[in-house]
């Protein structure tokens, strides 16, 4: 966890899902609203701020070529927004949402994940 108030919360992908590269996050509610739509004014609001502070996190952090944020996926009834780097020097070739084919990308470890993670959390105050 990298970041939680009384609305919302920002995670990292764990190294379990897809390929454990580094700058893959989760911004959610804490309530279980199924879709954007469904969010309370004050939970957007949170959302937006949320967001706008990961992506600034990252930059800082990673120094990434982009920042995409997406909101995708039907398997899970609940509201949560993707934001993932595109790292340097990425061909144009790898497709946007699609940085996890590339075999240059950086990887990462769970004991440089956990260390990211503390430094995103401090952007965040």
């Amino acid at each position: 966890m990298i970041y939680i108030d009384d609305l919302v919360v920002v995670t990292h992908r764990p190294l379990t899902e897809g390929v454990p590269r580094p700058g893959y996050l989760f911004v959610e509610t804490l309530r279980h609203a199924p879709t954007l739509a469904d969010l309370t004014d004050s939970e957007a609001a949170a959302v937006g701020w949320a967001l706008r502070r990961a992506a600034q996190a990252l930059r800082t952090e990673l120094s990434p070529a982009h920042i995409f944020s997406a909101i995708t996926g039907r398997t899970v009834p609940h509201f949560h927004q993707h934001l993932f780097t595109r790292p340097p020097n990425t061909p144009d070739s790898i497709h946007w949402f699609n940085g996890d084919t590339w075999p240059q990308a950086p990887r990462i470890t769970q004991p440089a994940l956990e260390s990211l993670c503390t430094r995103l959390a401090t952007h965040f105050t």
